[in-house]
């Protein structure tokens, strides 16, 4: 039995010996020094060969990668710089001289010689260019210094000794007057009325002395203003509610017309409009003196040299006017005829003048309370009805919202707060003046360092807000990194920020713990990234809460296996979010449950509140003891049909959601319904129930559990939603 054993032992042990010995082999093979000739001379190479990253991307070398000689770093100038750089280069085989061009930026060495010319001016290099032969690969390569080449073409060179890597970056590099700049200045962020917002397509730029910003980029995607721009002839008109603004890219002459007045004044910029292009991207935009141009048009402006940050803040919000001064005097004491709202930049306050026909009173103005609301009312008693469906957003970290309405007798004006206010208030004539206190944060919550090579839009952020939680998560191993340079943290909201290497992601995540419920938002920076950290309207502009109905122990309508909640989460959190959550939408989603728990139906309904969303949808499948009832139908409740600021109430968001439904998913129209479901009735906002399909039909049921049918239905939702917060122009 024994002699057995071991016979069979005998046909396992060989094969593992031949494996054990060519693992032996091969791996003495790949340890063995590489045999490289230069100078005439045969050596061994023992260091490790040094592989080379351009702009995050690894550069093929062929087998003849970098090399470390008298502590240089030399690579192959035709596969770093010509192949992988795409620099021009011209070499002369007779002379041994090499020549890099790029970006206006050149580079003169001599093979063997330690003399070299960097953008005209002489330089003495530690190591020499030289030929070296890879004699295993039988290949030639010509090595040059990297850092030096590399810098002198304004890329940003790292070496990393330990990694035995080099990462270059290349120049952010601007095209205009008819000329490429490499751009080494600063590269400017932006807050407009408190909030920090992107324009890391085109960041505001040092052009000849001054700060220049991205035109349309600023002024019509941020503020909202209009700006038109003519190629053919370089002509530019910015328009707002008071100032037309009249440029031309040619000269620095421009005419500021005043709307009111219609009185036409001269402007002289500073440096005149320019086109500029990035050549890395090819993004474009009309670069104008940010200071000049916003002053002239009614806007406070600020710049903060040790951020490079501007702050925009509205210096008028609006201007409501009644359309005239006339009032049944025997019946009313006084009438409200304008209402005037300012930022005051000297003293951080909003100031809301409320001017009558007829001076007023102490005892005429009554400011109330609603905390349970987060709204203050302003009620001035026997007022003329003149300002009834005036609504207003305010950008401003304590108003954020100022509507007007009316009853018998009286202007009710509601401003909705996310606090608590700190307000005061002074009667001068005709004038009631209410000064309400803005806090004001410039600085980041957040500032994080960028390391070289990792490109920004590669930078995820994961919101994790049921936990208080968000993920930043940048490609690459950087914990190291990381706890050479820690993140900066400026905001008490901020309770931990922990950094840790994820193998499985392949990525270093920063994970940001918050003491309560915050938006955030990233903006770049150039070498570092900012984290915006507020109350979510302070950072979102359109904010929805998506309500996956049932849940938990409840699990809704049944057939068979499927049950109405999983399926309302499959569609509204699973596949929505993938539209909500991309990097096209304008809108910020909140689930009331992301998993299957129960969540009760006032906690659905107060979540709006409490996230100051601006719209609510929740969906529902529909049963019924009659399998032959199919077709979607969308919910409203008559007691909550309010406009809202976007020009949008709640039936109008259902019509919106029907509209876009139906035909995505093929379904019969049951139409817009009122009834006075809980969630929708007992809401703050536009709020609609959508009832997808019937669980009990047969048809219905293929479609609403079918991958591509959900997947259909939520980008109709998304699409709704995203059309009603772009109804009002």
């Amino acid at each position: 039995m024994l002699y057995k054993y071991l016979y069979k032992q005998r046909f396992l042990i060989i094969p593992f010996l031949m494996i054990l010995f060519s693992i032996s082999f091969l791996s003495t093979d790949s340890m063995a020094a590489l045999k490289i000739k230069y100078n005439g001379k045969t050596t061994k190479y023992t260091g490790k060969q040094i592989v080379s990253y351009v702009d995050d991307k690894k550069i093929s070398a062929e087998g003849t990668k970098g090399l470390l000689l008298n502590k240089k770093v030399m690579v192959s100038y035709k596969d770093i710089f010509k192949k992988g750089c795409k620099v021009k280069v011209k070499y002369t085989k007779s002379t041994g001289k090499i020549t890099f061009k790029k970006n206006g930026k050149s580079v003169k060495m001599t093979i063997g010689k330690k003399k070299c010319t960097v953008n005209g001016k002489k330089v003495k290099l530690s190591h020499a260019p030289v030929k070296v032969k890879y004699i295993k690969k039988k290949k030639t390569k010509i090595l040059v210094p990297a850092k030096t080449v590399a810098k002198g073409l304004g890329y940003t060179y790292v070496y990393n000794s330990s990694q035995k890597n080099i990462k270059m970056l290349s120049p952010f590099v601007l095209s205009y007057n008819g000329e490429e700049h490499i751009y080494k200045s600063y590269q400017g962020g932006l807050i407009f009325d408190n909030v920090t917002r992107d324009v890391s397509n085109m960041p505001l730029l040092k052009i000849d002395s001054t700060v220049m910003m991205p035109a349309k980029e600023v002024l019509t995607d941020i503020m909202g203003v209009q700006f038109e721009y003519n190629p053919s002839n370089g002509n530019i008109i910015i328009t707002n509610d008071y100032y037309k603004l009249t440029l031309n890219t040619s000269t620095t002459a421009g005419e500021l017309t005043n709307l009111d007045t219609s009185t036409v004044t001269p402007l002289v910029l500073k440096t005149k409009p320019v086109l500029v292009k990035r050549t890395d991207t090819g993004y474009e935009s009309v670069m104008l003196p940010a200071s000049q141009v916003l002053k002239s048009i009614g806007y406070h402006y600020k710049w903060d040299t040790k951020l490079k940050i501007a702050s925009i803040y509205t210096k008028t919000y609006f201007v409501w006017k009644s359309k005239d001064n006339t009032y049944e005097m025997t019946k009313y004491k006084n009438a409200m005829n304008k209402v005037i709202a300012s930022y005051d930049l000297d003293n951080n306050n909003l100031v809301l003048s409320f001017s009558f026909v007829n001076p007023i009173a102490e005892g005429d103005g009554i400011i109330t309370e609603d905390t349970n609301l987060n709204n203050v009312y302003i009620d001035f008693a026997n007022m003329f009805n003149l300002l009834s469906g005036y609504g207003t957003n305010l950008t401003s970290s304590t108003v954020n919202s100022i509507l007007s309405g009316q009853s018998d007798a009286n202007i009710h004006i509601t401003l909705s707060v996310p606090d608590k206010i700190i307000y005061s208030y002074s009667i001068s004539g005709n004038t009631y003046n209410m000064y309400i206190s803005q806090n004001v944060n410039k600085n980041y919550a957040l500032k994080i360092n960028k390391p070289d090579g990792v490109d920004y839009s590669q930078i995820l952020l994961d919101d994790l807000y049921t936990s208080n939680k968000f993920v930043i998560s940048i490609p690459g191993k950087y914990d190291d990194f990381y706890a050479a340079n820690p993140v900066q943290n400026n905001s008490s909201t901020v309770t931990s920020v922990s950094v840790a290497y994820v193998d499985s992601k392949k990525t270093t995540d920063i994970t940001v713990t918050t003491s309560k419920l915050q938006g955030n938002k990233l903006v770049n920076l150039g070498n570092s990234i900012g984290v915006i950290i507020d109350y979510p309207s302070n950072v979102y502009k359109n904010i929805v809460v998506l309500d996956p109905g049932h849940g938990g122990k409840d699990p809704g309508a049944k057939n068979g296996e499927h049950s109405e909640s999983n399926i309302n989460l499959q569609i509204l959190y699973d596949q929505a979010r993938n539209y909500f959550n991309s990097a096209e939408s304008n809108v910020k989603a909140y689930w009331t449950r992301t998993t299957d728990e129960f969540i009760t139906l006032q906690n659905r309904a107060n979540f709006a509140s409490k996230m100051n969303a601006d719209f609510f949808v929740s969906l529902h499948m529909n049963s019924s003891d009659s399998g032959s009832a199919k077709g979607t139908e969308v919910y409203y409740s008559n007691n909550n049909n309010k406009t809202n600021s976007f020009g949008i109430n709640s039936y109008k968001l259902a019509t919106k959601c029907l509209d876009k439904i139906v035909p995505a998913i093929s379904t019969s129209s049951r139409g817009v319904k009122s009834n006075n479901y809980y969630v929708i009735n007992h809401n703050t906002v536009p709020a609609v129930l959508i009832e997808l399909g019937f669980i009990s039909n047969s048809t219905d049921l293929g479609i609403i559990t079918d991958a591509d049918k959900q997947k259909l239905a939520a980008k109709a939702i998304y699409d709704a939603v995203s059309e009603a917060f772009n109804s009002k122009k």
